[in-house]
């Protein structure tokens, strides 16, 4: 749709729909971007790998507490780092890479439908990637699954308008988009455009479109680029690149390698979880797309190709997890604001065969987490039930939804969803975060920590502290046995042990001496000390087993 083609009233609800969802998407991917904690295991793994990587000076071949890390490539933790170095190691500045990746997945999005579907389905499309359960999650994280997906959304695009003709100049951004995914992630982001593209080609049987997408010259400009650092990497360190594309790749596809086994459906379910809630829409707008792909929409056949296809590759591999589908998201998101926008333009009885279910199912699940919480809280978290009373503040939306539906207006269905679905984020990360702290985070432990001597020696047992490292700045040993962490403990040199409530019994039956326990997590972590304190709040002590309280008082 040009904008020649949009009614007069629209001069007055583009740059409102414009002004609208530029406050939603700041508001989903910076408001309160460092009020949590870094969550274990992957914010505290991350962030810690790129404060070796600064602290080192050694950029090719990242490490974790000391060792090689071999899983990644390294351009993501460039990118951290490059925010670390402007701003301070801050959450919110570990986080900035993958909100501003958000933000450009999302502008990306629009840009793409504005021309090709219209105004108000571009506008919409960046309010569901806004909106979107992991989409928001994603885009608040240390990980970098969000900068793949951009790289892939704008190299995508770029392609599809290669293929059709739209424009026929500067082919080299989609080679120089895929060569910087293989720095960010690895072959996943050349492969899925691969496949997607040539399964579109296939579909449609226009094979002499690919020769406007130049691939010969473009396979040189990709790899030219990709070589800034495999070619060192794999001087510096061959394994890296074995161990990397191996067994992190081509292992865990084919099941070679163990992490993350799921049975072949798991996507069937996780994907319409976590594109909540605008997974409600998408029985309607994947029915309107296949209609329209089987009349030879070459525009639906390219984005039921990029869905297909990725939810296909991984549901073929045998290590999967909720994140790797996140590429989709963008599709997903113009495929169900097309099909709200012109639900929302027919007549009544489209609205309403088309919004009625969605509008009453989240209005059920809104109004249950809404009263659910607290009570959920008050029986099993009692000491965090006062928090949990915030999501009340949701039921004000969900009981003006209901009145809206009652009255026959469908049309405040998707509104009303875009805005409890902020307004529960948005709680979120301000109240319920803080609660996640004391779950995921090593944070407080680690700044109680700074009052152990410089020369203590920090380890693990049984546990992970990726999170504890960052915050305390000392690298972490693991031991792996109760009598060689005792052993640790009952030395005259200053010591300190991350480990779980439940092995505490077993390193008392090793320990010659009183430990220390300086702090206790509400996920069951603790963190014991041969130090004893005066100054740590509710340290208490760990007694040897036989320890005579009656005539040797511990230390703590």
């Amino acid at each position: 749709m040009r904008l020649s083609s949009v009614p007069v009233r629209s001069a007055v609800g583009i740059p409102l729909g414009l002004a609208t969802l530029s406050i939603v998407a700041l508001a989903a991917f910076g408001l309160d971007l460092g009020r949590a904690a870094l969550w274990d295991p992957g914010e505290g793994r991350y962030a810690q790998t790129v404060r070796e990587m600064m602290t080192s000076g050694r950029w090719l071949v990242p490490t974790l507490n000391g060792a090689p890390y071999l899983d990644k490539p390294p351009a993501f933790f460039w990118l951290v780092a490059a925010s670390f170095k402007l701003f301070g190691m801050h959450e919110w500045a570990a986080r900035l890479p993958s909100a501003l990746a958000a933000l450009g997945t999302l502008a990306a999005t629009v840009r793409f439908a504005w021309w090709r579907l219209g105004p108000a389905t571009a506008i919409g499309a960046g309010v569901v990637l806004a909106t979107a359960g992991q989409f928001v999650v994603l885009g608040r994280s240390v990980r970098m699954d969000m900068a793949l997906t951009m790289l892939l959304t704008l190299a995508l695009f770029r392609a599809y308008a290669l293929w059709k003709g739209d424009d026929t100049d500067h082919t080299w951004p989609v080679y120089v988009l895929l060569a910087l995914g293989l720095l960010i992630k690895g072959p996943i982001a050349v492969l899925l455009p691969v496949l997607i593209m040539s399964a579109l080609t296939i579909v449609t049987g226009e094979y002499d479109r690919l020769a406007r997408l130049r691939p010969g010259p473009g396979v040189i400009l990709a790899v030219l680029v990709a070589c800034i650092w495999y070619v060192p990497a794999a001087i510096w360190s061959p394994e890296y690149l074995g161990t990397f594309v191996w067994q992190q790749n081509v292992g865990r596809f084919l099941g070679a390698s163990t992490g993350h086994p799921k049975p072949s459906w798991y996507f069937l379910w996780v994907l319409p979880v976590t594109f909540l809630p605008w997974a409600l829409f998408l029985p309607g707008a994947l029915r309107h797309t296949i209609r329209r792909a089987r009349r030879w929409h070459d525009l639906d056949l390219f984005l039921l190709c990029w869905l297909t296809l990725t939810v296909g590759f991984f549901s073929a591999s045998s290590a999967k997890l909720a994140t790797y589908v996140l590429p989709v998201f963008p599709p997903l998101a113009l495929l169900v604001a097309r099909y709200v926008a012109r639900a929302g333009a027919a007549g009544e009885v489209t609205r309403r065969r088309a919004f009625r279910f969605a509008g009453w199912i989240w209005a059920i699940l809104a109004g249950t987490v809404a009263i659910g919480a607290p009570l959920a809280a008050a029986v099993a978290l009692p000491d965090y039930a006062g928090q949990a009373t915030a999501s009340l503040l949701l039921l004000p939306i969900v009981g003006s939804a209901i009145l809206a539906f009652r009255r026959g207006n469908w049309l405040a269905a998707p509104v009303a969803i875009a805005i409890g679905s902020l307004a529960l984020q948005t709680l979120f990360y301000r109240v319920a975060a803080p609660v996640v702290d004391d779950f995921a985070s090593l944070r407080r432990p680690a700044q109680l920590a700074q009052a152990l001597p410089d020369d203590t020696v920090m380890f693990v047992y049984k546990t992970r502290g990726h999170s504890f490292a960052f915050y305390d700045g000392r690298r972490l040993t693991r031991e792996r046995s109760p009598d060689a962490t005792a052993a640790r403990l009952n030395a005259p040199a200053p010591a300190a042990v991350l480990t779980k409530v439940k092995y505490l019994d077993k390193l008392r039956g090793h320990l010659t001496r009183p430990a220390c326990i300086w702090w206790r997590g509400a996920s069951g972590r603790v963190l014991l000390t041969n130090v004893p304190s005066d100054t740590i709040p509710d340290a208490h002590s760990l007694v040897p087993a036989g320890w005579d309280l009656s005539t040797d008082q511990p230390p703590c």
